[in-house]
């Protein structure tokens, strides 16, 4: 069994390799140089091309040579993910709090909710919040997401006008699968949807952030990728950083971990959160 399983990874790491060739380099290659490079034989590179055209990627020969003439973010998006997922050196960093939850029913809880998303069925789940409290609450999961190693849930909440909810996996204390077709019409796109979001966090409201950083700190975050629509402006004693950003708490966190290293030029809410949140930790530490 673990050889058929080599072979079949084997199989799709050499057909998204293929396409990354072609990708970068269209009208590059021939079907002979592709067929040296991976040491295989024209049938199999033959196969290779039709499955990938079965992918949704319009691989195809031109005066002999392959050229891609269509693939959508969609589709990148999948074979970029199948190509990690058939890294064995990637892991989930929360593995060991989802299987200390569902235990031998780890791989099959995956398994089910790939099947509700595709299926459009509803899932029942407790949520834990925190020590104190949760909620039993039915959703129609549209997206299961890793950031940071971590594997997080979105899902549309059907109580409140079918809002996206994002949901940390291990937090989820019980799931149920429903046999409920979902009464969502149109699922969002969950690339627009974290757009603005600091991470996987849906929450804040949207604004127009300017954030002032030193010369030294501003070095360190100049050539860094945080979010989708940041700009980072060098000026000659200090580095301007503009963004559209919803301002979530991680944010304000995420901003305050630069200490004077930054300052936040706007918007006005941004700096009441962070005097508000200072004072409350210069408090905290007076007390003791």
């Amino acid at each position: 069994m673990g050889k058929i399983n080599n072979i079949i990874n084997e199989e799709y790491t050499r057909q998204i390799e293929f396409a990354a060739m072609v990708l970068a380099k269209p009208r590059e290659y021939t079907e002979l140089d592709i067929i040296e490079h991976f040491k295989v034989s024209p049938q199999t590179i033959r196969r290779d091309a039709e499955k990938l055209r079965n992918m949704g990627i319009d691989i195809h020969s031109s005066k002999k040579k392959y050229e891609v003439t269509g693939c959508t973010n969609d589709t990148l998006n999948h074979l970029i993910c199948t190509y990690l997922a058939l890294n064995k050196y990637d892991i989930i960093k929360n593995l060991k709090l989802i299987k200390g939850k569902y235990r031998d029913e780890t791989l099959l809880i995956f398994v089910n909710i790939l099947k509700a998303i595709d299926k459009k069925h509803m899932i029942e789940i407790i949520y834990r919040k925190n020590k104190d409290g949760g909620f039993r609450k039915e959703i129609t999961p549209i997206s299961l997401s890793r950031t940071n190693r971590n594997v997080y849930l979105i899902a549309m909440d059907n109580d409140e006008e079918d809002k996206t909810r994002v949901f940390l996996l291990d937090k989820i204390d019980d799931i149920r699968f429903l046999n409920k077709i979902s009464k969502v019409k149109k699922y969002p796109n969950t690339f627009s949807l974290f757009k603005t979001s600091w991470g996987i966090y849906s929450g804040g409201e949207e604004c127009d952030v300017s954030l002032k950083f030193s010369s030294e700190t501003g070095r360190s975050i100049k050539n860094k990728f945080y979010i989708e629509t940041q700009k980072i402006i060098e000026k000659p004693d200090y580095y301007l950083m503009n963004m559209r950003v919803k301002l979530s708490l991680e944010f304000v966190s995420w901003v305050m971990g630069w200490g004077d290293g930054v300052e936040v030029v706007k918007p006005q809410e941004l700096k009441d959160m962070i005097v508000e949140r200072a004072a409350k930790i210069v408090k905290l530490y007076k007390k003791k």
